[in-house]
């Protein structure tokens, strides 16, 4: 991305979080008195923020927060600062962290009661991506052998110690008795779609080291064999995830979301590219975030209808 461009869309980031910010204060201001409503702040990547602010012109364009918004009980208040493309690595590193840990801290947003953190597939996908693949034909051909396990772990690591830096500021401003709440995304399609500009970030990798064709849409072996690399990655993901909610100290909620969106080659599926999904497939993961807040927060997540 071109300097100035990058510096416009920086500005624009900053700019978006200080209404956001702004409107969470407003709305806690304005909560009755004797009124305890569940009170949110969520930050990651494209899953919680899907497209940024809407600046990308897609029809009914949505994300797991803007789900959360109308499923959750009414009068449930979220603030978020997620921002569609950001990794791990940019989310808890030294300038978006510092913006995070203010807005934990800062009295005017209330008292938080949770986190809501969606990262690590901008840090796994995209040019990326073929650094944890080996060639095909250095694998015998044989996808069960395509993952590079060391670097895949190396990177792995490298997202881990970015959600454990996450609990130690989770300590540091809220105390340790509130919970993180995190996913693992699910079995997404390299089939070669992408959003508008944007994409694909899994086929081009996966074409480069032999283990599919580079035109899209695929056929429907190369999407089969090439799905089932991706599915070996993010089980790995889920692997870490499962890890870090096992240590009681974390306080981490792993919501499952692996193997809830429907998938088939003919695309009639609940994604609508490479690696996000439909508004109803944004729906089923909200779903499963609503429910596990409900678990640890009887009464006060579920909506009132429900």
């Amino acid at each position: 991305m071109p300097i100035k461009q990058y510096i416009a869309y920086r500005n624009a980031v900053d700019a978006e979080n200080q209404q956001r910010i702004a409107s969470h204060q407003a709305s806690v201001a304005a909560v009755a008195p004797g009124a305890n409503p569940l009170n949110l702040i969520a930050d990651g990547d494209s899953w919680f923020d899907y497209p940024l602010g809407g600046a990308i012109p897609l029809v009914d364009h949505t994300d797991v927060i803007a789900q959360l918004r109308t499923a959750l009980k009414p009068g449930s208040l979220l603030l978020s600062l997620a921002h569609a493309g950001d990794a791990t690595t940019t989310i808890l590193g030294a300038t978006k962290r510092q913006v995070f840990a203010a807005a934990l801290a800062d009295p005017a947003h209330g008292t938080f009661d949770a986190i809501l953190f969606s990262a690590g597939g901008d840090d796994l996908v995209g040019e990326q991506f073929r650094f944890w693949l080996r060639d095909a034909a250095k694998a015998d051909n044989d996808p069960a052998h395509a993952i590079d396990a060391v670097a895949l772990a190396g990177v792995l690591t490298v997202i881990k110690a970015g959600y454990l830096d996450l609990v130690a500021l989770r300590n540091k401003t809220l105390g340790p008795n509130a919970p993180i709440f995190v996913h693992a995304y699910d079995f997404a399609l390299p089939d070669g779609r992408g959003a508008c500009t944007l994409g694909p970030w899994l086929l081009p990798s996966l074409a480069d080291r032999g283990w599919m064709a580079a035109d899209a849409p695929p056929s429907a072996a190369d999407l089969a064999r090439a799905a089932g690399i991706v599915r070996d990655m993010l089980t790995q993901f889920h692997h870490m995830m499962a890890d870090l909610e096992a240590d009681p100290a974390n306080n981490i909620v792993y919501v499952r979301t692996q193997g809830i969106l429907a998938a088939d080659a003919g695309f009639q599926n609940d994604w609508a590219n490479e690696l996000h999904p439909t508004p109803p497939g944004f729906a089923r993961v909200a779903a499963r975030f609503v429910e596990a807040l409900e678990a640890r927060f009887p009464g006060q997540a579920q909506p009132a209808t429900a």
